[in-house]
């Protein structure tokens, strides 16, 4: 599941569960599934400069199902699309309100297809199952979206490229503790290491200091490895990543969980699957044990005790599962495998 799907506040969600909502003026990004994930629309190639999908019957078929949709909804407008070997891509603006919604129009594309393919001989379900839809909710997800739909060839031949940097691991074991991981695992190796964690109430000035530092480090040939929840974190990740450094991330929610339908075709979004691709990212969320092992539950109580005392607060024992006992667990785990390093 990409993870936009994750930033539509539940206002947002409300709307869209509201009856009508879904015939109403709306950009909706949908992804459809080939059956079994077969190559049933095309195959993948490179021409040197960028990655191809030659289309088969079938795939034309999803082109030529297009047009006919437009014909038939005026009111649609297809502002993005790609037919990749085993699913398809379309973003979907409705101009204005319809007697159909844009679900059921999707549904009648769909089957409109399958009986287009039936004509060409294809006889088997031409869909693993039901579309999925991402709706466009907030301010620069539009530009996000069409340039997710169009670089998807070129990301899908660099996974094809790639496959152990886009491999997800579980139970990988560092300094004792186990993650769920993704990205190039030899960073974990890495001589040299440095930590990015900064206070929330960093300054701008004290973040740029910090940042030229970090940046002299990496170019010296240091990984960073940094949990990215303060504004301070994130600004010096995205140079770190920005400018080609190895980056090792530690994410608190960031993978699917085991055994679900989304765990075998998972990738990094955005700019994190390039950084993956070229080798320069490692992604690394801790097991549920990870948090209660002996060492970080000290070193993480530690943490909130002097944090505590800094302000002239009692220390108060805070809950493992709350969102605060896990940043600070996230920081100290980084910091055990700066100090510590190795696997």
């Amino acid at each position: 599941m990409n993870n936009v799907s994750r930033n539509i506040d539940k206002h947002e969600t409300f709307i869209w569960l509201q009856p009508g909502a879904w015939r109403k003026p709306c950009i909706v990004h949908v992804t459809m599934v080939a059956n079994a994930r077969q190559s049933l629309f095309g195959s993948l190639s490179h021409n040197g400069t960028v990655a191809i999908v030659e289309k088969t019957r079938i795939g034309w078929v999803l082109i030529n199902q297009q047009r006919r949709m437009l014909e038939m909804c005026p009111e649609i407008k297809i502002l993005a699309d790609k037919v990749m070997p085993d699913h398809h891509h379309m973003v979907l603006q409705v101009t204005r309100t319809m007697h159909r919604s844009i679900k059921e129009v999707v549904r009648g594309y769909m089957q409109g297809c399958k009986a287009e393919a039936r004509k060409q001989g294809f006889m088997e379900n031409l869909y693993d199952e039901v579309p999925y839809f991402r709706v466009l909710t907030h301010k620069g997800q539009l530009y996000a979206m069409i340039e997710y739909v169009k670089a998807n060839a070129e990301r899908a031949w660099q996974r094809k490229q790639n496959p152990d940097l886009f491999r997800m691991h579980r139970k990988t074991e560092v300094c004792g503790v186990q993650f769920t991981t993704l990205g190039n695992h030899f960073l974990l190796d890495w001589p040299d290491r440095q930590q990015v964690e900064m206070s929330r109430s960093a300054s701008e000035e004290q973040i740029k200091e910090r940042l030229n530092d970090v940046i002299a480090a990496a170019h010296n040939g240091a990984v960073t490895y940094t949990a990215a929840i303060s504004n301070g974190e994130r600004v010096i990740a995205r140079a770190v990543r920005e400018q080609g450094f190895p980056l090792v991330v530690l994410l608190n929610d960031g993978f699917p969980k085991e055994g679900s339908q989304q765990e075998r075709y998972y990738k990094p979004g955005g700019v994190y699957f390039d950084a993956c691709s070229k080798g320069k990212l490692l992604l690394m969320e801790p097991d549920e044990s990870s948090y209660t092992h002996p060492d970080v539950m000290a070193s993480t109580v530690e943490t909130l005790r002097r944090k505590a005392e800094a302000k002239h607060l009692s220390y108060r024992d805070v809950p493992i599962d709350t969102q605060r006992y896990r940043f600070v667990a996230l920081n100290e785990m980084g910091r055990m495998m700066v100090s510590k390093g190795g696997r």
